[in-house]
């Protein structure tokens, strides 16, 4: 299973979009096969709807440093699995805000994300990490380089398209938000409406 950054401006529907992939594999997974690792810079409020669930290996990080105690945690997980050659049951990191998330927590942080997205998959861990700012600072090419798979909704300019997404030319920027999306992956591009936050829940 790939890695997924989905990238997105405020209203693109990038958060609903992962609570969207998390719900559904919650729905078809029992916690003994699969285990959910939250963290979410803005206090929570994206992933709050799976407080609680049995999933979870532990409360939502919803700050810096209890992100970073997360990611530190993963990290010798995953070094303890290569140890015993483990990979069940499977680990789904979601983080929100990643690029944020990079800035503020420094280099410990952005080492511990880059070593979980080159070798986490053999071990069983994987990342879905959503982001406004697709800035090449920010999101360096070893990371991207990690993520085979992009979601990307609305962003603001032929650039941040490219870089989102990876390639030239993509459309990213003519996007019309609320869950108008685009899957990258093998160097193939297609368009898809995601599910959007509307009064009552999701459509």
């Amino acid at each position: 299973v790939a890695h997924v950054l989905i990238v997105g401006t405020t209203g693109s529907g990038k958060t609903v979009l992962a609570r969207t992939i998390l719900a559904s594999l919650v729905d078809i997974h029992q916690p003994a096969d699969l285990s959910l690792l939250l963290i979410d810079p803005k206090g929570g409020r994206g992933y709050n709807p799976f407080a609680g669930s049995p999933h979870l290996v532990g409360p939502v990080a919803t700050d810096p440093d209890s992100g970073a105690a997360a990611l530190a945690w993963l990290v010798a997980t995953m070094e303890q699995r290569d140890q015993q050659q483990r990979s069940t049951p499977h680990i789904v990191c979601a983080i929100d805000e990643l690029a944020d998330l990079l800035l503020t927590g420094g280099k410990p942080l952005q080492t511990a994300v880059i070593r979980l997205a080159q070798r986490g998959r053999e071990a069983g861990i994987h990342l879905v990490a959503c982001t406004q700012r697709p800035a090449a600072e920010v999101m360096s090419g070893l990371l991207k380089a990690n993520f085979p798979v992009r979601l990307v909704g609305a962003v603001t300019s032929p650039e941040d398209a490219k870089v989102a997404t990876g390639i030239a030319g993509s459309g990213a920027e003519k996007l019309l938000g609320r869950g108008d999306f685009l899957l990258v992956s093998r160097g193939r591009v297609r368009r898809f409406q995601a599910a959007v936050a509307a009064a009552g829940g999701l459509t």
